[in-house]
Protein backbone atom coordinates (compact mmCIF):
# COMPACT_ATOMS: atom_id res chain seq x y z
CA UNK A 1 0.00 0.00 0.00
CA UNK A 2 1.23 3.55 -1.03
CA UNK A 3 -0.47 6.99 -0.62
CA UNK A 4 0.02 9.84 -3.29
CA UNK A 5 1.25 12.77 -2.93
CA UNK A 6 -1.96 13.48 -4.29
CA UNK A 7 -4.15 11.55 -1.15
CA UNK A 8 -1.54 13.42 1.62
CA UNK A 9 -2.22 16.63 0.11
CA UNK A 10 -6.69 15.78 0.12
CA UNK A 11 -6.23 14.59 3.36
CA UNK A 12 -4.38 17.82 4.99
CA UNK A 13 -6.97 19.77 3.38
CA UNK A 14 -10.64 18.18 3.84
CA UNK A 15 -9.27 15.63 6.28
CA UNK A 16 -9.94 11.95 4.74
CA UNK A 17 -9.55 10.06 1.24
CA UNK A 18 -10.30 6.61 0.66
CA UNK A 19 -8.29 3.20 -0.02
CA UNK A 20 -8.72 -0.12 -1.18
CA UNK A 21 -9.33 -2.29 1.97
CA UNK A 22 -5.26 -2.88 2.66
CA UNK A 23 -6.50 -6.09 5.29
CA UNK A 24 -7.24 -8.40 2.83
CA UNK A 25 -9.83 -10.89 2.69
CA UNK A 26 -8.91 -13.50 5.39
CA UNK A 27 -7.88 -11.05 7.56
CA UNK A 28 -11.06 -9.64 7.18
CA UNK A 29 -12.55 -12.78 7.43
CA UNK A 30 -11.21 -14.01 10.82
CA UNK A 31 -12.22 -10.24 12.40
CA UNK A 32 -15.83 -11.46 11.37
CA UNK A 33 -15.81 -14.71 12.78
CA UNK A 34 -13.66 -13.34 15.96
CA UNK A 35 -16.47 -10.64 16.46
CA UNK A 36 -19.32 -13.18 16.64
CA UNK A 37 -17.74 -15.71 18.73
CA UNK A 38 -17.00 -13.47 21.56
CA UNK A 39 -20.02 -11.37 21.18
CA UNK A 40 -21.78 -12.43 23.62
CA UNK A 41 -19.31 -12.39 26.66
CA UNK A 42 -18.56 -8.51 25.29
CA UNK A 43 -21.94 -7.82 25.98
CA UNK A 44 -22.26 -9.85 29.21
CA UNK A 45 -19.22 -8.70 30.87
CA UNK A 46 -18.82 -5.86 32.99
CA UNK A 47 -15.61 -3.31 31.85
CA UNK A 48 -13.86 -0.85 34.63
CA UNK A 49 -15.34 2.10 34.52
CA UNK A 50 -14.09 4.64 32.07
CA UNK A 51 -13.17 1.72 29.82
CA UNK A 52 -14.23 2.43 26.06
CA UNK A 53 -16.75 -0.50 25.22
CA UNK A 54 -15.83 -0.34 21.64
CA UNK A 55 -12.25 -0.53 22.01
CA UNK A 56 -12.06 -3.62 24.36
CA UNK A 57 -14.71 -5.69 21.54
CA UNK A 58 -11.78 -4.47 19.12
CA UNK A 59 -8.70 -6.04 21.47
CA UNK A 60 -10.71 -9.14 21.92
CA UNK A 61 -9.75 -9.76 18.64
CA UNK A 62 -6.21 -10.56 20.17
CA UNK A 63 -3.13 -11.49 17.97
CA UNK A 64 -5.50 -10.72 14.80
CA UNK A 65 -6.28 -6.95 16.59
CA UNK A 66 -2.45 -6.88 17.23
CA UNK A 67 -1.35 -7.65 13.94
CA UNK A 68 -4.09 -5.59 12.22
CA UNK A 69 -2.37 -2.15 13.68
CA UNK A 70 1.20 -3.27 13.49
CA UNK A 71 1.34 -3.51 9.76
CA UNK A 72 4.31 -1.36 8.91
CA UNK A 73 2.72 -0.03 5.67
CA UNK A 74 -0.37 1.82 7.76
CA UNK A 75 2.11 2.16 10.27
CA UNK A 76 4.75 4.38 7.89
CA UNK A 77 1.82 5.42 5.85
CA UNK A 78 0.49 7.29 9.24
CA UNK A 79 4.12 8.86 10.10
CA UNK A 80 4.05 10.38 6.83
CA UNK A 81 0.41 11.75 6.70
CA UNK A 82 1.30 13.28 10.50
CA UNK A 83 4.25 14.49 9.21
CA UNK A 84 6.53 12.78 12.20
CA UNK A 85 9.19 9.67 12.82
CA UNK A 86 6.75 7.62 15.19
CA UNK A 87 3.36 7.20 16.36
CA UNK A 88 1.61 5.44 18.42
CA UNK A 89 -2.26 3.69 19.15
CA UNK A 90 -4.10 5.59 21.35
CA UNK A 91 -7.65 4.89 20.23
CA UNK A 92 -9.76 2.43 18.28
CA UNK A 93 -13.15 0.14 17.96
CA UNK A 94 -15.27 -2.30 16.46
CA UNK A 95 -18.66 -3.00 16.71
CA UNK A 96 -21.65 -1.20 15.77
CA UNK A 97 -21.88 2.61 17.47
CA UNK A 98 -25.47 2.74 16.69
CA UNK A 99 -25.88 0.74 20.01
CA UNK A 100 -24.40 3.15 22.42
CA UNK A 101 -26.13 6.33 21.32
CA UNK A 102 -29.63 7.52 22.05
CA UNK A 103 -29.16 7.65 25.38
CA UNK A 104 -31.07 10.85 25.78
CA UNK A 105 -34.46 9.60 24.97
CA UNK A 106 -34.48 9.83 21.35
CA UNK A 107 -36.59 7.09 19.21
CA UNK A 108 -33.92 6.61 16.65
CA UNK A 109 -30.20 5.64 16.02
CA UNK A 110 -28.13 8.39 15.11
CA UNK A 111 -24.96 10.14 16.55
CA UNK A 112 -25.14 13.74 16.57
CA UNK A 113 -22.91 16.39 14.64
CA UNK A 114 -19.16 16.51 16.92
CA UNK A 115 -15.76 16.42 16.25
CA UNK A 116 -12.87 14.34 18.31
CA UNK A 117 -10.32 17.31 18.87
CA UNK A 118 -9.77 20.65 17.18
CA UNK A 119 -7.39 21.58 15.28
CA UNK A 120 -4.03 21.11 17.72
CA UNK A 121 -5.27 17.34 17.53
CA UNK A 122 -3.00 15.39 15.23
CA UNK A 123 -4.39 12.16 14.29
CA UNK A 124 -5.20 9.76 11.37
CA UNK A 125 -7.75 6.82 12.09
CA UNK A 126 -8.89 4.13 9.34
CA UNK A 127 -11.83 3.09 9.63
CA UNK A 128 -12.89 -0.24 7.79
CA UNK A 129 -16.82 -1.43 7.30
CA UNK A 130 -17.49 -5.04 8.64
CA UNK A 131 -21.13 -4.59 7.11
CA UNK A 132 -22.30 -2.26 4.03
CA UNK A 133 -22.95 1.57 5.81
CA UNK A 134 -25.57 2.06 2.87
CA UNK A 135 -27.66 5.34 3.13
CA UNK A 136 -30.26 3.46 5.44
CA UNK A 137 -27.70 2.22 7.73
CA UNK A 138 -26.66 5.06 9.48
CA UNK A 139 -23.64 6.23 7.17
CA UNK A 140 -21.07 8.57 8.49
CA UNK A 141 -21.62 12.34 7.56
CA UNK A 142 -17.94 14.17 7.25
CA UNK A 143 -17.56 17.60 6.90
CA UNK A 144 -14.24 18.19 5.20
CA UNK A 145 -11.77 20.93 6.43
CA UNK A 146 -13.41 21.51 9.62
CA UNK A 147 -10.61 20.21 11.09
CA UNK A 148 -8.63 22.92 10.31
CA UNK A 149 -11.64 25.31 11.67
CA UNK A 150 -11.98 26.57 15.15
CA UNK A 151 -14.23 24.23 17.05
CA UNK A 152 -16.59 27.03 18.22
CA UNK A 153 -17.31 28.63 15.07
CA UNK A 154 -18.14 25.23 13.22
CA UNK A 155 -20.03 24.89 16.20
CA UNK A 156 -21.92 27.70 15.34
CA UNK A 157 -22.74 27.58 12.32
CA UNK A 158 -24.14 23.69 12.89
CA UNK A 159 -26.50 24.83 15.54
CA UNK A 160 -28.16 27.70 12.85
CA UNK A 161 -28.03 25.23 10.37
CA UNK A 162 -30.60 23.14 13.36
CA UNK A 163 -32.33 26.04 14.33
CA UNK A 164 -33.01 26.91 10.30
CA UNK A 165 -35.11 23.31 10.21
CA UNK A 166 -38.15 24.79 12.61
CA UNK A 167 -38.35 21.52 14.59
CA UNK A 168 -37.21 23.75 18.07
CA UNK A 169 -38.49 25.68 20.66
CA UNK A 170 -35.23 26.30 22.16
CA UNK A 171 -31.28 26.10 21.17
CA UNK A 172 -30.79 21.98 21.78
CA UNK A 173 -28.48 20.59 23.08
CA UNK A 174 -27.37 18.16 20.06
CA UNK A 175 -27.47 18.97 16.14
CA UNK A 176 -28.22 16.58 13.38
CA UNK A 177 -29.58 19.05 10.84
CA UNK A 178 -27.55 18.79 6.85
CA UNK A 179 -24.98 20.85 5.75
CA UNK A 180 -24.52 21.66 2.50
CA UNK A 181 -21.18 20.64 2.20
CA UNK A 182 -20.90 17.65 4.16
CA UNK A 183 -20.16 14.45 2.60
CA UNK A 184 -22.10 11.19 3.25
CA UNK A 185 -19.87 8.23 3.33
CA UNK A 186 -21.68 5.29 2.03
CA UNK A 187 -18.86 2.55 3.61
CA UNK A 188 -17.94 -0.85 1.47
CA UNK A 189 -16.03 -3.09 3.01
CA UNK A 190 -13.95 -3.05 -0.03
CA UNK A 191 -12.68 0.05 0.63
CA UNK A 192 -11.02 2.14 3.78
CA UNK A 193 -11.50 5.21 4.84
CA UNK A 194 -8.61 7.10 6.26
CA UNK A 195 -9.39 10.19 8.15
CA UNK A 196 -8.95 12.76 10.72
CA UNK A 197 -11.63 12.18 13.76
CA UNK A 198 -10.99 16.11 14.25
CA UNK A 199 -13.14 16.57 11.12
CA UNK A 200 -17.07 16.92 12.27
CA UNK A 201 -18.87 14.17 12.08
CA UNK A 202 -22.09 12.71 12.45
CA UNK A 203 -24.11 9.81 10.86
CA UNK A 204 -27.55 9.29 8.97
CA UNK A 205 -30.31 7.60 10.90
CA UNK A 206 -30.37 3.94 10.93
CA UNK A 207 -33.65 2.86 9.54
CA UNK A 208 -32.53 -0.72 8.07
CA UNK A 209 -32.12 -4.22 9.87
CA UNK A 210 -29.55 -5.36 10.30
CA UNK A 211 -25.75 -5.12 12.08
CA UNK A 212 -24.03 -2.15 10.83
CA UNK A 213 -20.11 -2.85 12.21
CA UNK A 214 -17.03 -1.01 11.91
CA UNK A 215 -13.59 -1.22 13.12
CA UNK A 216 -11.09 1.42 13.44
CA UNK A 217 -8.04 2.60 15.27
CA UNK A 218 -6.17 6.10 15.47
CA UNK A 219 -2.53 6.76 15.29
CA UNK A 220 -1.08 9.72 16.99
CA UNK A 221 2.42 11.11 16.85
CA UNK A 222 4.34 11.22 20.68
CA UNK A 223 2.85 13.22 22.65
CA UNK A 224 -0.82 12.47 21.70
CA UNK A 225 -3.86 10.47 22.80
CA UNK A 226 -3.37 7.22 24.82
CA UNK A 227 -7.55 7.01 25.89
CA UNK A 228 -7.36 2.97 25.29
CA UNK A 229 -4.32 2.28 26.76
CA UNK A 230 -5.63 0.85 30.10
CA UNK A 231 -8.17 -1.47 28.27
CA UNK A 232 -4.96 -2.56 26.08
CA UNK A 233 -2.84 -3.73 29.54
CA UNK A 234 -6.64 -5.21 31.07
CA UNK A 235 -7.21 -7.46 28.28
CA UNK A 236 -3.71 -8.61 27.40
CA UNK A 237 -2.78 -8.41 31.14
CA UNK A 238 -1.35 -12.35 31.05
CA UNK A 239 1.61 -10.78 28.28
CA UNK A 240 2.02 -7.33 27.48
CA UNK A 241 4.76 -7.30 29.78
CA UNK A 242 6.65 -9.66 27.58
CA UNK A 243 5.93 -7.97 25.00
CA UNK A 244 8.74 -6.34 22.69
CA UNK A 245 10.09 -3.02 22.61
CA UNK A 246 8.21 -1.90 19.25
CA UNK A 247 5.34 -3.29 20.30
CA UNK A 248 4.79 -1.65 23.46
CA UNK A 249 5.67 1.40 22.25
CA UNK A 250 3.06 1.32 19.59
CA UNK A 251 0.52 0.47 21.41
CA UNK A 252 1.60 3.85 23.76
CA UNK A 253 3.17 2.14 26.71
CA UNK A 254 6.36 3.83 25.62
CA UNK A 255 7.07 7.52 26.10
Amino acid sequence: MSITDAQAAHFRRLGFFFLPNPHGGEAMREVDRRQRQRAAEWEQRQWPAGFNRLACQFLMLGETALQLVEKPELVEAACRLLECDRVHVGACGLGDASHLISEDGRPWRQVHWHADGGPEARQVSLRTALDRHDPGNAPLRVLPGTHLRPKDEVAEELMQLELASGQHDEAPKLCFSRHPSEVEVVLDPRWTLVWTPSCWHATGVKTAAGARRAMSWNYYPVGGRRRDLEAVKHIFADSWEGWTESRRQLWGMVP
